[in-house]
């Protein structure tokens, strides 16, 4: 037990610039299967992405991933008026198609 590090220290690395953008696609809530076919990179590789994210941010899972890469400064929540988290609109589109990518860093 006496080899925890506390929270309040500095993370032990920074995210490598791959790492934020499979850190944003995840933000935007595409799978690994998916951000794999986007990036043209294996789906271990993105796993793998995935895996030193958590390590880095010492997170368990996606959600508590996200929440302290929000708290760091690296993502940011897009503005509550911006119109752009409309749900699809069921005009043939599926929910793959509907999501949107922009650069949030």
């Amino acid at each position: 037990m006496d080899n925890l590090v506390p929270f309040s220290h500095p993370r032990p690395d920074q995210p490598t610039p791959r790492e934020r953008e499979i850190l944003n696609y995840i933000w935007t809530g595409l799978t690994s299967q998916e951000i794999a076919a986007r990036l043209r990179i294996a789906p271990k590789t993105v796993e793998s992405h995935r895996a030193n994210l958590l390590r880095k941010f010492r997170a368990t899972n996606a959600a508590q991933l996200l929440r302290f890469a929000l708290l760091a400064g690296y993502l940011r929540a897009p503005a509550a008026n911006s119109g752009t988290d409309a749900p699809a609109k069921s005009h043939g589109q599926s929910a793959a198609a509907a999501r949107k990518l922009t650069s949030l860093k």
